[in-house]
């Protein structure tokens, strides 16, 4: 039903997911992520959303990836219907596939991030992801998984149609990017593409610059009053 990305860069510390699907609110069950323990993409035939704050919490006490996939998958009964992708903090990463999802399904596990899909039009697609991601490695991390998602959409996506969107990353000394498209009758990507550019506007990054981040959490700004009218 999904196709997803986890990633963690080194360089700033930034960790993220994106996910997209052909049934509604994605965001709500599939990425987790938190900066300094890592990321992870729960889904398949019937996603195990507990597998979120469960791994988040393993990761925090200093498992690795796959240690915390063998937890996760070991202790559930239903293994078969679930997939899992995991990236810890070093940037190991680990998978699941159980063999009741729907084909096409597949996932890859690479240094710093991983790749998985199911109920696909072709395993090509989580391929090509794989490309799109490598081929920007000196972009921002949140560029890095929308392009990504977008070339999986391009190649063919969820095959019911990709309907619902998320990206979500967690910079060390930035706001989070946490962004999401809940329902799109086509082309749900772009759609989540142009909600990432609105909040690259003037006003919205002047917001920005005065939330707080992990980094400075007590960060303040100019407040603006033409802005909030």
């Amino acid at each position: 039903m999904t196709y997803s990305i986890i990633a963690t860069d080194p360089a700033s510390g930034a960790v993220g997911v994106a996910t997209a699907t052909g049934s509604v609110a994605v965001g709500g069950f599939v990425p987790h992520v938190r900066c300094g323990q890592g990321a992870i993409a729960t889904q398949g035939a019937f996603t195990n959303w507990l597998y979120g704050d469960k791994g988040l919490a393993l990761l925090n006490e200093g498992l690795r990836a796959d240690q915390v996939r063998d937890r996760l998958v070991e202790a559930d009964e239903g293994q078969a219907q679930r997939q899992l992708i995991v990236c810890d903090r070093w940037g190991n990463t680990a998978g699941h596939t159980g063999s009741d999802n729907l084909d096409a399904k597949l996932h890859l596990c690479e240094p710093n991030f991983a790749v998985a899909g199911n109920m696909l039009n072709s395993t090509d697609i989580v391929l090509a992801m794989k490309r799109a991601f490598q081929q920007l490695s000196a972009a921002p991390l949140h560029d890095r998984l929308l392009a990504a998602m977008m070339e999986g959409e391009r190649i063919g996506g969820d095959f019911r149609g990709t309907h619902s969107a998320a990206l979500k990353v967690h910079y060390p000394d930035k706001p989070p990017v946490d962004l999401r498209v809940d329902w799109a009758e086509r082309d749900c990507i772009e759609q989540l593409k142009i909600l990432y550019h609105k909040t690259q506007s003037e006003p919205f990054q002047e917001f920005l610059a005065g939330v707080p981040t992990l980094a400075h959490p007590t960060k303040t700004g100019h407040v603006n009053r033409k802005e909030v009218r």
